[in-house]
């Protein structure tokens, strides 16, 4: 595996990850197009909310392989959730993804003063169960039957990660 890091997007940067962009069909069957000024807009959203919902790219060998967010940031609380998403399965089962969460655990830790950080994931979702648990979540809470899937209704996970002082 090679070398991850976590950086902002440029704004080139964000629009070549959704051209090449392919959701996951086990987490959303609908097809996804290209559309630059829905992808322009959504950067302009997350410019404007970085300080307390920052999104960054995930990279290795220069490329962008993913985004990880870091979201609702409650300094007071020192709360945040986290959240990961691949642009297509030729990124997957590379490590990046673990990687990355590992990076975004320490920056949340360490850049935000969080100590209690929360990610959620489909039941039928295992590949981030897995990262989750191998991470040091725990599983605190199941929603049964939350998600309408094609497939069937799908329950959503809750896990937190209580991060050392």
């Amino acid at each position: 595996m090679s070398c991850v890091t976590l950086r902002p997007f440029t704004r080139e940067e964000y629009h070549d990850f959704f051209r090449r962009y392919e959701p996951d069909p086990l987490m959303d069957p609908n097809p996804y197009r290209y559309q630059f000024t829905n992808v322009d807009k959504s950067f302009d959203f997350n410019e404007s909310r970085k300080e307390w919902y920052p999104t960054f790219g995930i990279f290795a060998n220069g490329e962008a392989v993913g985004t990880l967010s870091l979201k609702r940031i409650d300094r007071e609380k020192k709360k945040c959730e986290i959240g990961l998403m691949m642009v297509n399965d030729d990124c997957k089962n590379k490590g990046y993804g673990t990687a990355a969460m590992r990076k975004g655990i320490s920056m949340a830790t360490q850049q935000y003063g969080v100590m209690h950080i929360w990610a959620d994931t489909m039941g039928r979702n295992l590949r981030m169960q897995h990262v989750l648990e191998k991470l040091g979540f725990r599983l605190v809470e199941r929603i049964r039957q939350v998600y309408d899937m094609p497939a069937g209704k799908d329950d959503r996970l809750v896990y937190v990660l209580e991060a050392e002082k």
